[in-house]
């Protein structure tokens, strides 16, 4: 049964201490002496050096941006991408689960899981597979009951998938032929019951007179107990 899903993980924010609201680069100067420049600090702003950022890992514009394998943020396409494989990835996990909790004794095997690696290097979740028991029962009964589970499991998930779904319909044909065969085996019950001879009243008198005439001989025998 396949399935599939996509998703993101994003930096922590991180600031200079006692650095409440927005960032301010200072370039330091190029050459010569240096004055030591003392930080500024207001209630919406702080200065912070761009080594001191980098080292951070605090860039303008978004501080929360991720970033690629490179060590660079994410462009905007990138961080999107990134965003969808996270989503998916969970969309797939669950829809995997969904067939695992539904399938109960048919359960064999999984979930087994394909990847693609996101523009964060990271590893997502696309596509799954669960596999379940979907051979007939040994009798036309325990067909018709293993049949029902078998398209409970395949359409568990909030969207089955069109393989979830072919399984389905598969099972619901097994269905319709086991219970088909039950109908047969009744009515070839009727009919031998309709063919067989039936015992004249006389008939059945003398068996009857038969029958009690051997029961009271049999009382009359003398009896021997056999113990183990």
């Amino acid at each position: 049964m396949e399935v599939a899903a996509f998703s993101t993980e994003l930096q922590p924010i991180q600031r200079a201490a006692g650095a409440p609201g927005q960032l301010r680069i200072v370039e330091p100067r190029a050459s010569g002496t240096q004055t030591r420049r003392p930080v500024e600090r207001a209630d919406d702003s702080a200065t912070i050096s761009r080594e001191a950022r980098d080292a951070a890992g605090v860039w303008a514009g978004d501080a929360r941006q991720p970033r690629g394998v490179d060590g660079e943020p994410l462009t905007d396409e990138q961080a999107r991408e990134v965003e969808e494989l996270q989503a998916r990835d969970a969309e797939v996990r669950a829809h995997e689960q969904a067939h695992v909790a539904a399938a109960g004794t048919l359960f064999r095997g999984g979930p087994t899981y394909t990847y693609q690696t996101g523009p964060d290097g990271k590893r997502y979740a696309v596509g799954g597979m669960v596999q379940i028991d979907t051979s007939e029962g040994a009798t036309p009964e325990e067909t018709i009951q293993k049949a029902a589970q078998i398209r409970r499991a395949a359409l568990a998930p909030a969207e089955p998938s069109s393989t979830d779904q072919a399984v389905a319909a598969n099972a619901s044909r097994m269905e319709a032929e086991a219970r088909a065969e039950l109908a047969r085996e009744d009515e070839q019950a009727r009919t031998a019951a309709a063919s067989s001879p039936e015992i004249s009243v006389g008939a059945r008198y003398g068996i009857d007179r038969y029958m009690a005439v051997e029961n009271t001989a049999d009382a009359d025998r003398p009896r021997v107990d056999f113990t183990a």
